[in-house]
């Protein structure tokens, strides 16, 4: 995988919309009431690593038991909490987008199910066979292909509960004197 690549998901809501529109015309610019949403957003995705679940309420498919055994914790996607706290949004232009940089993003929120080129690299080894080894060395490994199998553990998204929490701050926008 080569570059970074963020998701991000687009609202396609007539009512709000038109709700952004009227907005638009009584205040100069929709970056605070937009600011306001994605300050929202940001939190609301943050509550679902901590529910383990997607936008929708579903949860995240489990751990390999593969995985599970190297892993340090039983969480999902939460070990560092990188990922969870690299969901950021930027408002721009008149527009809003929410999603994340870290590389591995993209692969999580949509999974992957089919080979992925590995470029030829070096590596640290720290064991083999099982076994720590005294004095760690450096390995060449060759360029191959692999399919990891990782299911889709989508973190983006929108839901109704969002779709009224919008509405909400909105509503409150343009009632602002």
């Amino acid at each position: 995988m080569s570059g970074a690549f963020t998701p991000y998901v687009t609202i396609d809501d007539r009512d709000l919309m038109r709700k952004l529109g009227q907005l638009e015309k009584k205040a100069s610019g929709l970056a605070p009431v937009l600011k306001n949403i994605g300050e929202y957003k940001v939190e609301a995705t943050q509550r679902l690593f901590d529910k383990q679940q997607d936008p929708q309420g579903v949860a995240w498919a489990a751990l390999s038991d593969r995985y599970k055994k190297k892993k340090k914790g039983p969480r999902i996607l939460t070990e560092t909490r990188r990922l969870r706290d690299s969901v950021i949004y930027a408002v721009r232009n008149g527009n809003l987008r929410i999603g994340t940089n870290v590389v591995y993003g993209a692969p999580h929120q949509f999974g992957i199910d089919k080979a992925v080129a590995v470029p030829a690299h070096r590596r640290l080894v720290k064991q083999a066979f099982g076994h720590a080894l005294k004095f760690p060395v450096w390995s060449s490994v060759r360029a191959h292909s692999f399919n990891p199998h990782l299911p889709a553990r989508p973190f983006l998204g929108w839901n109704a509960a969002d779709r009224v929490e919008i509405r909400g701050i909105v509503a409150d926008f343009l009632e602002m004197d």
